[in-house]
């Protein structure tokens, strides 16, 4: 098993990316080959214990950076890590590729180089999140911020196969974000959708979900454009965040509440790994002929490390043929079905 890892991308890269690298090829047993300036690699390289670790480097002279256009930068940089280590998935010298850096520019390198899977409109970006039940996924969380109700049908399908083959759900809940449960709830998007995914087969689609609902563990799979999913993640991290630093705060505040955090440290320890999104490692782009997984720009290495166990689990999956699979199972029968449905919903 052979990981591409983009190096350079990220807000702590090279350094944490580079050692996240190192405790994924020493945890996994895998080759993780490093992508970017060599001289750069060598010299981090150098700060760790390396000795009998599968950790090749591969060169690429340029770097796709945060603030660029994503689709003219992978056009114009051709020897930039990102699509340098994409390339590697494409020609089969790699099983997965992992950045921390540009999400656009992966999304942009993973079409013009993995390319899409066969039937697929449009790759969405896939991440757990924690519930009051353990995990559920939801997607798109960023790759699309404006999609139509088939993309939404083709979004459900993938997140079934994933939360089925990754994440060991045997038969998961499928239901798409609106703002109210009831059916006829939601926006045009959301009704046109619901319609849709009740006339698909091969998923339990169970319908609609609402933000607070999410948390309680209602649902599997979380289906949502790009846009809504992205602010909701977000919102939900920073929240989450802002909980555990008051918290804190009150905790310290005075002696009587310093002793009180005192005697609860094993409990506060078990809340902040609970509430540590950096063992999800990374949102997969579904959707594209091979792994390609973004995890978060600020990403230390533990986090990277995850992101690579992540892109091996797909791989070893082969999440890729079963996606297709699915699509091809499902799509032609929704399609009949969904026509019939859409023309139900009032305009």
């Amino acid at each position: 098993m052979n990981i591409a890892l983009d190096v350079m991308g990220g807000d702590h890269g090279p350094g944490e990316v580079i050692a996240g690298a190192i405790e994924a090829a020493q945890a996994y047993k895998i080759t993780v080959s490093l992508v970017g300036p060599p001289d750069i690699i060598r010299s981090e390289l150098a700060k760790h214990a390396t000795t009998g670790l599968k950790l090749p480097i591969v060169p690429a002279s340029q770097v796709i950076e945060m603030g660029e256009k994503p689709a003219a930068a992978v056009r114009a940089k051709q020897d930039s890590s990102i699509v340098v280590a994409s390339r590697m998935v494409r020609n089969g010298e790699a099983q997965g590729f992992v950045t921390a850096g540009n999400t656009g520019g992966a999304l942009a390198a993973g079409i013009f180089q993995v390319g899409r899977i066969e039937g697929i409109l449009r790759p969405a970006l896939i991440t757990p999140f924690p519930t009051h039940r353990g995990f559920c996924v939801i997607l798109d969380v960023g790759a699309n911020a404006d999609v139509k109700p088939e993309h939404l049908q083709q979004f459900a399908i993938m997140g079934s196969v994933y939360a089925r083959h990754v994440m060991g759900v045997n038969n998961p809940r499928v239901r798409i974000l609106s703002n109210g449960e009831e059916e006829g709830k939601g926006n045009q998007l959301v009704i046109s959708a619901h319609n849709l995914l009740a006339a698909t087969p091969g998923i339990n689609f169970q319908g609609n979900v609402e933000s607070k609902e999410i948390v309680e563990g209602m649902a599997d799979v979380v289906v949502t454009d790009g846009f809504t999913g992205n602010v909701f993640v977000k919102t939900a991290e920073a929240t989450a965040k802002l909980l555990q630093r008051v918290m804190l705060e009150e905790l310290t505040a005075g002696p009587i509440s310093s002793v009180g955090a005192f005697l609860a440290q094993a409990a506060l320890r078990r809340l902040r790994t609970r509430m540590d999104d950096s063992q999800y490692g990374g949102a997969v782009l579904l959707g594209l002929a091979g792994m390609v997984v973004v995890a978060h720009g600020r990403s230390k290495a533990n986090a990277i490390r995850h992101a690579i166990r992540v892109a091996k689990q797909g791989a070893e999956q082969n999440i890729q043929v079963k996606i297709q699979e699915g699509v091809a199972e499902s799509a032609p029968r929704a399609s009949r079905l969904g026509d019939s449905a859409m023309k139900a919903v009032p305009t």
